[in-house]
C-alpha cells in the first residue's frame, strides 16, 4: 500500500487532488510549501504510517476487549452485555452503545457481542463513575504488569483512542510524535501481557516505515547520506601502502572511479608471497597504481547524491559489476555503500 520504487509522474495532479478533495490535500500542501511533488509524497507517507499501525491498534482492541469481557463474565456472569446488574452501573451512553452491539451482533453468544463494541465503548467504560463498580479490586487482574490506577490507565486509553480514530478516518498522523504513540501503544499491551507484547513489538512495520519519511526533493528516507560508511581514504596512483592507516575503504579517484578494500590488498600480498611462503614486502614501495594493475581491478562503483533514497540501491546493485556506490554531496564524496552484508 502506498509504496512504489518506480517514480510517479504527476501529469493529472488536479484530478487527484479533486478526489482526494482540495481541504483534505490542504494540509499536506502547505506543510510541503506548495511544493505538489512532495506533497503527494507526505500523503503516500502518511498513508504508509496508518497502515502500518492497523496491527499494533488490531492487537491492542482485541487483547483489552477480550480481558475486559473475562473479568466482566466473572462480576456479572458468562452473558454479562444482557446482566441487568451490569447494564444499571452503565450510564444511558455506554448502555445505547452496548444496545447497538448486541443489535448488530450474527449470535447471542457474548463472544460475538464483544467483537461489535467499538473501541469507544471499552475506552469509555475507565471514566472514573466506573471505578467503584469494575476496578476497584480489578486493575491487577486486567494490567497484572504495572501498579497503573484506573485513572493513569484512562489518559492511556483514552489518548490511543483519539490516535485510532485518526488513523481510521485517514486524517494526517504524519506530524504526530509517532515514536511516543507506538512506544505507548506496545506498553499498554505489555501491561496486559508481555507475551503478547513481544510478540507485537518483534512484528510491528511502524519503525520501519518512520525511515522512509520524504523529504523535499522527493526522494523517500532513508537517503544514502544517512546510510553511507564515511570510514574511507582517497588514495592515487603514488599513495603507498606505508603511507595509509588502517580503513574500512579506498577511495581511488582515477581515470576509472575503483574502491578498494582490506580483501584487495590481502590479495595483492598473497600474489607476492616466496615460494617458500615468506612474505618480503617493502610498503614503501608498493603503491596503489602498482595494486590497481597486478590485480586488474575493473570500475566497481557507481556515484549517487546523498540525498537519493536507499531504494534505489538494489536496483544499482542489479547492475554486473557494480560493488559499491560513491555517495556524494556538493560535488564532494561524503561516504560508501558496500554491497556486500546488506539488505536492500
Amino acid at each position: 500500500m502506498a509504496e512504489s520504487q518506480v517514480p510517479y509522474t504527476y501529469n493529472n495532479s488536479g484530478e487527484l487532488k479533486s478526489n482526494l478533495s482540495e481541504e483534505r490535500f490542504k494540509p499536506f500542501l502547505m506543510k510541503a510549501g506548495l511544493n505538489e511533488e512532495y506533497a503527494f509524497n507526505l500523503y503516500l507517507y502518511n498513508a504508509r504510517l496508518a497502515k502500518s499501525f492497523l496491527y499494533p491498534l488490531h492487537i491492542l482492541e482485541v487483547t483489552l476487549r477480550n480481558k475486559m469481557s473475562g473479568i466482566f463474565s466473572t462480576l456479572y456472569g458468562p452473558d454479562w452485555p444482557r446482566s441487568t446488574t451490569f447494564r444499571g452501573e452503565l450510564s444511558q451512553q455506554s448502555e445505547d452503545a452496548l444496545d447497538k452491539g448486541i443489535q448488530r451482533a450474527k449470535s447471542h453468544d457474548t463472544e460475538d457481542i464483544v467483537a461489535t463494541l467499538t473501541f469507544d465503548f471499552w475506552s469509555n467504560l475507565f471514566r472514573s463513575e466506573y471505578d467503584r463498580p469494575f476496578w476497584q479490586s480489578n486493575m491487577q487482574t486486567l494490567l497484572p504488569n504495572t501498579t497503573k490506577t484506573r485513572h493513569e490507565f484512562q489518559q492511556h486509553v483514552k489518548d490511543l483512542n483519539r490516535f485510532r480514530n485518526r488513523v481510521a478516518h485517514h486524517e494526517p498522523i504524519y506530524g504526530l510524535n509517532i515514536s511516543k504513540y507506538h512506544t505507548d501503544l506496545l506498553d499498554v499491551i505489555k501491561w496486559i501481557s508481555k507475551e503478547t507484547h513481544d510478540w507485537t513489538k518483534h512484528h510491528s512495520t511502524v519503525n520501519g516505515i518512520l525511515r522512509t519519511s520524504p523529504s523535499a526533493n522527493g526522494e523517500p528516507k532513508p537517503h544514502f547520506g544517512e546510510r553511507c560508511d564515511n570510514q574511507f581514504l582517497r588514495v592515487d596512483n603514488t599513495t603507498t601502502l606505508n603511507d595509509i592507516p588502517s580503513c574500512r575503504f579506498y577511495y581511488y579517484d582515477g581515470d576509472v572511479p575503483l574502491i578498494i578494500e582490506k580483501s584487495h590488498l590481502l590479495d595483492f600480498m598473497l600474489r607476492n608471497k616466496e615460494c617458500d611462503g615468506t612474505l618480503m614486502l617493502d610498503l614503501t614501495e608498493i603503491t596503489f597504481g602498482e595494486i590497481i594493475s597486478t590485480l586488474q581491478l575493473p570500475s566497481n562503483t557507481q556515484r549517487g547524491g546523498s540525498t537519493e533514497s536507499l531504494i534505489k540501491a538494489k536496483q544499482i546493485f542489479k547492475q554486473r559489476g557494480i560493488d559499491y556506490i560513491i555517495v556524494e554531496e556538493a560535488s564532494n564524496v561524503v561516504g560508501i555503500i558496500a554491497k556486500a552484508h546488506r539488505q536492500y
